[in-house]
């Protein structure tokens, strides 16, 4: 390949998309003669003329056009092979791996990454939906570098800091029994109703053990399904602040107030990492606008 085709490329690009050498020029910061000399290396690598010149401008020729696209893949792929070679260097993480609690506010993690993907738009994202009791051994044998959740008690060999609180609470649809009935709602009305539970393991009967106070009890491992049970009013789930936002705002679904704290039961929301593994620079900072965004709700 030519030393300098990466550059030369670039500049066809710009010429391509202002139609002429001297708005390319402005746009690039160089001398006229530097873009005129830097196409016709282009031209001269292809073998034929990428650009019929006009006196008002320039504009692709049939060629030109064929390879423009192609262009600007190249162009594209070396950015990114240099910003991944700039990030190696300064030891930053070119993949960033997540296990994410089923119950971690998903528009909190969306708008921390609003931030990070435009100021790190080449490091790859991985997300991996998880409950903690199968998060640990995931950061535990490496196949996630940190997950966010709802923290409880850390294993020993587990660092981590909590962010936020959140408020968890029973709900139901509004036609479920529990809905209409009238006057505070106590542990006995929930024990006879069913409820609706999230198990993420076969292995599992339940998970985060005390918050099933039914004896009638079914689970399922996806939150999308869960959502739809209690729509449907098969029985009553738990739920953050935020999940049932868009049924609770059309009156589909209504969270449920009892006389016992145990049915509300307030979580630390935060991160965890191996102890003998520290998140890198740019899961640190990634951390770091996650924990931003929870401060200012």
């Amino acid at each position: 390949m030519q030393p300098n085709l990466i550059e030369h490329l670039t500049v066809f690009i710009v010429v391509a998309e202002r139609g002429s050498f001297s708005a390319a020029a402005a746009e690039l910061g160089r001398a006229v003669s530097s873009v005129s000399y830097a196409m016709a290396q282009v031209e001269a690598y292809c073998g034929f003329a990428l650009l019929d010149r006009k006196p008002r401008g320039v504009i692709l020729t049939e060629r030109g056009r064929a390879l423009y696209s192609e262009a600007k893949t190249v162009v594209e792929r070396a950015r990114r092979f240099a910003s991944r070679a700039r990030a190696l260097e300064l030891g930053e993480e070119t993949r960033i791996r997540i296990a994410v609690d089923v119950l971690f506010p998903i528009r909190m993690l969306h708008d921390a990454l609003t931030t990070f993907a435009r100021q790190h738009s080449n490091v790859r994202i991985q997300f991996f939906a998880a409950s903690f009791n199968s998060a640990w051994e995931d950061l535990r044998n490496g196949k996630a570098d940190f997950a966010l959740g709802l923290l409880a008690a850390l294993p020993l060999d587990m660092e981590g800091r909590s962010f936020d609180q959140i408020t968890l609470s029973p709900a139901a649809a509004a036609d479920h029994p529990l809905s209409r009935r009238t006057g505070p709602l106590t542990l006995a009305d929930f024990a006879s109703e069913r409820q609706i539970y999230y198990v993420g393991s076969y292995e599992l009967e339940v998970e985060r053990a005390g918050r099933t106070f039914s004896s009638d009890l079914w689970t399922a491992n996806d939150l999308e399904h869960i959502r739809l049970m209690i729509r449907r009013g098969f029985g009553w789930s738990f739920a953050t602040d935020h999940f049932f936002d868009d049924e609770v705002r059309t009156g589909t679904i209504r969270l449920l107030h009892c006389q016992d704290a145990q049915l509300h039961p307030v979580r630390s929301l935060g991160v965890a990492w191996p102890g003998e593994r520290q998140p890198g620079p740019l899961s640190r900072k990634l951390i770091g606008l996650i924990e931003g965004v929870a401060s200012s709700r």
